[in-house]
């Protein structure tokens, strides 16, 4: 999973989280970062705020869909209702989480995206 955030701490805490449940965590605080570490990296997830100063989440869902066609996207906001969510998903996001998130609904949101990706491979 790739976590992008503008926040550290938001990262950090949903990272140490992540990893406490077994998942494997990369953390990228802008979309230039995580568009780097996809360059080497696998990743099947990717976690992403909307509102970052570098480009917003729908942009780097649309970067990444490049060179990462069946990278699973979800997005995280605290402006559910925004216009440009709305087109991201039209375009093929999963999912939007309203922050502040609900753990649970993370962990269960993750569990169903790592079926998908067993059952692509």
């Amino acid at each position: 999973i790739l976590i992008v955030d503008d926040n550290p701490s938001m990262v950090k805490t949903l990272a140490d989280i992540l990893m406490v449940k077994g998942y494997e965590v990369y953390m990228a605080y802008s979309g230039a970062g995580a568009l780097e570490i996809l360059q080497s990296k696998s990743v099947d997830i990717l976690l992403t705020d909307v509102k970052m100063p570098d480009m917003d989440g729908v942009t780097l869902y649309r970067e990444t869909r490049k060179t990462h066609p069946n990278l699973i996207t979800m997005l995280m906001t605290a402006y559910a209702a925004d216009e440009i969510i709305q087109q991201g998903l039209a375009q093929g996001i999963k999912t939007v989480l309203t922050k502040p998130l609900d753990i649970d609904l993370l962990l269960m949101m993750l569990s169903a995206a790592k079926y998908i990706v067993k059952k692509g491979q």
